[in-house]
């Protein structure tokens, strides 16, 4: 999406003694989103020129807690397109966690089902392709509304971090007010996108419960921007 380079996969062979892995991926994280300066008042100068604020030093502790998952999705019983600009609102959170029996705790790692994945997964090859094509970020995905309200409680919940299976979080043309310019340069509030969290779903829906230990070991990268999530749900 947003015309960002697809991960590509090359098995390098090695001979008889066997076979590598070259792995080229996009990733994002804290010096991702910024408006002149990055959180903790990094620059652009910084991130091409020093390695403050590495993705290092999330590796030397990792981001673990307690993990909930709203599954917005089957709380609306797939109402919407999540391939249109469609906010998920505060009221709509409020009610899944009311449904799924789910209290916030202080320092939770907030997980959001909008059923993108679901959606993408359903589209023909063609028609995923075409996402990677579009010009000027004029997509149209689900995510969570952007309004003052929200940003309270993202904040006064304190979560540790928030993550997604859509491509934004948020939902996306933004408006005025970023979720993104609030979460990472000024909360330091890492943000995960485009998890597939069909299993996840099914599994708390199985055990008719949507908290669980959750562990994330970024990469151990110098100075690096972003990484993949290396995220596990344990029951």
């Amino acid at each position: 999406m947003y015309g960002r380079e697809p991960f590509k996969h090359t098995v390098k062979p090695l001979g008889e003694t066997g076979n590598d892995d070259l792995y080229e991926m996009n990733t994002q994280r804290l010096k991702h989103n910024g408006k002149s300066t990055f959180y903790n008042g990094i620059t652009q100068d910084d991130i091409n020129n020093s390695h403050k604020m590495g993705l290092d030093a999330w590796a030397r502790h990792g981001i673990a807690g307690r993990g909930v998952l709203l599954d917005i999705w089957s709380h609306t019983n797939h109402s919407y397109d999540p391939f249109t600009s469609r906010p998920i609102t505060l009221q709509e959170l409020h009610a899944c966690a009311k449904a799924q029996n789910v209290d916030f705790h202080y320092g939770d790692i907030l997980i959001i089902r909008s059923g993108w994945v679901s959606a993408y997964h359903d589209k023909p090859r063609e028609d995923r392709d075409a996402l990677g094509r579009v010009k000027d970020f004029a997509h149209n995905f689900v995510g969570v509304e952007q309004t003052q309200e929200m940003l309270d409680f993202m904040h006064d919940n304190y979560f540790s971090a928030v993550a997604g299976d859509q491509p934004g979080f948020e939902c996306w043309p933004p408006g005025e007010l970023s979720l993104h310019r609030h979460l990472l340069p000024l909360w330091g509030t890492p943000i995960g996108e485009m998890w597939d969290l069909e299993r996840l779903a099914g599994m708390c829906r199985e055990k008719a419960q949507y908290a669980f230990f959750f562990a994330s070991s970024p990469a151990n990268v110098p100075g690096g921007v972003g990484s993949v999530s290396n995220a596990m749900a344990i029951f």
